[in-house]
């Protein structure tokens, strides 16, 4: 079965942090910034069930202005670079000044209902918890049914005693993600800005 893995970029970081940060916050914890490898993280999901290849990694986040803040500006633009570098498709979108994001969801959505139109993949897994997936996730539930296709939708997120809710994207089968199952996917490589 083909697989195809979107993440929610900050979604996940935010998760996380919520799952596994200490208490008091320490900026240097892997859980304070997106320490997480993408293209691991999404083989790991993938072969947590038999039988299913990784087919196609869609990774989603805001990128501030440099203007706006130069650290995550730099840093996302280096990690982003790398992404697309290892063939992962990248949607880069904006963060208003009021640090909200912009663009992002609505991509993810749109790009899973092509997906299913173009029958890219047999299984679907969005890392994210985020609750406004779920129209998406229906529409796509009708592409398929009309194609006479029977597909398998499933959201990712992480998971502990610490988070509040354990529920997933409506419409799809809940994985939470353990803390061993994430640190077995960091992504060591530092995209600070080299200062010269």
């Amino acid at each position: 079965m083909r697989a195809l893995v979107q993440i929610d970029g900050q979604n996940l970081l935010h998760l996380a942090r919520v799952a596994w940060a200490p208490t008091p916050r320490r900026r240097s914890s892997p859980y304070e910034w997106p320490s997480y490898d993408v293209v691991k993280l999404a083989q790991a999901l993938v072969d947590a069930r038999t039988g299913r290849e990784l087919v196609e990694v869609r990774f989603y986040t805001g990128v501030p202005e440099r203007a706006a803040n130069r650290f995550w500006h730099d840093f996302w633009t280096n990690k982003l670079r790398h992404l697309a570098n290892q063939g992962v498709h990248v949607y880069r979108g904006r963060v208003s000044a009021g640090r909200q994001e912009k663009g992002v969801d609505v991509s993810l959505a749109v790009d899973l209902v092509q997906a299913t139109h173009e029958q890219r993949y047999d299984v679907s897994i969005i890392v994210s918890q985020d609750t406004d997936f779920g129209p998406a996730v229906r529409l796509a539930k009708t592409v398929a049914q009309a194609q006479s296709r029977q597909l398998v939708f499933e959201s990712a997120f992480p998971s502990s005693r610490r988070v509040r809710s354990s529920r997933g994207v409506p419409g799809t089968t809940w994985l939470p993600i353990d803390k061993a199952m994430y640190d077995a996917c960091r992504d060591l490589r530092d995209y600070r800005a080299q200062r010269h």
